[in-house]
C-alpha cells in the first residue's frame, strides 16, 4: 500500500522545539500554485454537471487503470490483476446517490473511463489520505475575531497532484457561489469544502471498533455495500452537508447547521473517519466509527490528523488497528501522525503566548494577534507540509470562502 496510499517513513520525524520550527515556503513556492478554478452549475443535469471540466484533464484522467492496478499490487492480496479488473467491472457499477451516479456516467462519456475504475475512485479515495485539519481563531479586525478552518491533503499518489481543482457550486448560471470545494478531477464527493456557516474537511483513520467478530463484520460489511452502491460513502455524506438537494417530492431539502450534525452524525452508519465542521464561531473534531462517534469542541482552536486523541498515551501492542498484516504500516502512519499533531499545538500555544506578552488586558485565548497569514505560515512548516502533501487549504466558514490554497505540484522536499 505504500505507493498507493501513504507511504512508510523510512525514519522517524523529530518533534522540533520552538527555535527550530522552520517556515518551508520559500523552499516548496517553486513547486507549488493555486488550483485551476472551475463553476459547476447545478441547475444543470447531473450527467452535464462536470463535462466541461475532465474535458481539460481526458489524459491525467485516462490514468486512472494504471492507478487502479497500482492499488491492486500494493494491497499485497494474493489474486491476480486481471481477476481483480473482471470482479470490478462485473460489481462496481454505480454509486448511492442517484445525482452522483448521473455525475460518473456523464464523466464516463466524456473521458471513455470505464465506470467500475470511476466508482471504485470514488468510493475508496479515502481510505488512502492522511492529513491535518483544524480550526484557529484569528483576528477579523481590530474589535473582532473569527475562526478559520486550515487543511492539508497527504497521498501517496503523486499522479493526482495535478488534478487537484477548485470547485464553486451555483445554483443558476451566473449566481452566486453557494459553495466551494477543493478536490480531484473525476471525484463528486467532497473531502475539504466550505458555504456560508459550515466548513468540512475529513481525514482518514486507520482505527475502528475490532472488539469482536460481530463489530468486524459489520463494520467491512458497510464496505462492502459501499463498493456495491446500497450505502453512501463518507464523501456522499459530507456532500449533503455543504450542497442542497431535492427530495423525493421535489422540495429543496436546507442544509442542516452545525448543532444538527453535532446531533444526528454520531448514529449515522459510516466508515471509520476523522470529520472536522466549523461554522466560524465553533468548531468540532468527530472520530467517527461504524455508527458511533467521539465529538470534542472549541471555540479558539482545535487539531485533528490520523489517530484517535486517547491513543497518544496507548501502548502499541494495545491499539484496535486493521488486520495484523498492515500494523506496522499503521504505526508510521499513527507516529507521524502525532508528530504533525504536536507541531500545530506548539504553533498555537507560540502565538498565544506572543500575544499574550503583547496584550495590556487579562489575556484570553480570544484575545490574541494570530492572522490568516500566520495561519498560511503554519500550513508551510514541516512537518504539516511533507513530501506527501497534495495540497494546502484555508477555508472561512463566516463567509463560505476559501480563502487560500495551495497546490503542490512536485512532491516537497
Amino acid at each position: 500500500m505504500e505507493s498507493a496510499g501513504l507511504r512508510r517513513r523510512s525514519e522517524p520525524i523529530s518533534i522540533p522545539n520552538d527555535a527550530s520550527i522552520r517556515d518551508s515556503s520559500s523552499d516548496a513556492c517553486e513547486d507549488s500554485d493555486e488550483p485551476p478554478r472551475y463553476t459547476i452549475d447545478l441547475s444543470v443535469p447531473p450527467r452535464k454537471r462536470y463535462q466541461h471540466v475532465v474535458a481539460d484533464f481526458k489524459p491525467q484522467v485516462a490514468t486512472l487503470p494504471i492507478l487502479f492496478d497500482e492499488v491492486v499490487n500494493d494491497s499485497r492480496a494474493n489474486i491476480s490483476i486481471e481477476k481483480v479488473r473482471w470482479l470490478a467491472r462485473l460489481l462496481l457499477r454505480r454509486v448511492y446517490n442517484r445525482d452522483e451516479n448521473e455525475e460518473l456516467r456523464g464523466i464516463q462519456e466524456t473521458t471513455g473511463v470505464e465506470m467500475y475504475l470511476l466508482v471504485a475512485f470514488n468510493v475508496l479515495l479515502d481510505l488512502f489520505m492522511g492529513c491535518t485539519s483544524g480550526a484557529v481563531r484569528v483576528k477579523d479586525n481590530e474589535t473582532s475575531t473569527k475562526m478559520l478552518h486550515f487543511r492539508t491533503l497527504d497521498w501517496g499518489m503523486d499522479a493526482l497532484r495535478k488534478v487537484i481543482v477548485h470547485l464553486d457550486f451555483v445554483e443558476k448560471p451566473g449566481g452566486e457561489v453557494i459553495a466551494s470545494s477543493i478536490t480531484y478531477v473525476g471525484y463528486v464527493g467532497v473531502l475539504t469544502g466550505v458555504r456560508k456557516g459550515l466548513s468540512v474537511s475529513l481525514n482518514f483513520r486507520p482505527t475502528h471498533d475490532n472488539s469482536g467478530r460481530l463489530s468486524n463484520f459489520r463494520f467491512y460489511s458497510h464496505h462492502l455495500l459501499v463498493l456495491l452502491g446500497f450505502q453512501p460513502s463518507i464523501s456522499s455524506l459530507l456532500r449533503s452537508y455543504l450542497l442542497p438537494v431535492l427530495s423525493s417530492d421535489s422540495s429543496r431539502v436546507d442544509v442542516p447547521v452545525l448543532e444538527s450534525i453535532k446531533r444526528n452524525l454520531p448514529s449515522v452508519t459510516s466508515t471509520a473517519a476523522y470529520l472536522i465542521f466549523s461554522d466560524g464561531d465553533t468548531a468540532l473534531t468527530i472520530e467517527k466509527d461504524h455508527h458511533s462517534a467521539v465529538i470534542r469542541s472549541a471555540t479558539d482552536f482545535i487539531v485533528a490528523t490520523n489517530h484517535d486523541e486517547a491513543e497518544e498515551n496507548t501502548e502499541p501492542s494495545t491499539k484496535a488497528t486493521h488486520e495484523a498484516s498492515f500494523k506496522t504500516l499503521l504505526d508510521d502512519i499513527v507516529e507521524g501522525s502525532i508528530d504533525r499533531r504536536n507541531v500545530v499545538t506548539r504553533l498555537w500555544e507560540k502565538s498565544l503566548k506572543r500575544a499574550r506578552r503583547k496584550s495590556t488586558r487579562k489575556a484570553s485565548t480570544h484575545e490574541q494577534d494570530l492572522t490568516t497569514d500566520g495561519v498560511i505560515r503554519w500550513m508551510d512548516t514541516y512537518p504539516i507540509l511533507n513530501e506527501e502533501t497534495h495540497f494546502a487549504t484555508i477555508m472561512d466558514p463566516k463567509d463560505g470562502k476559501v480563502v487560500w490554497t495551495k497546490r503542490y505540484i512536485e512532491p516537497f522536499e
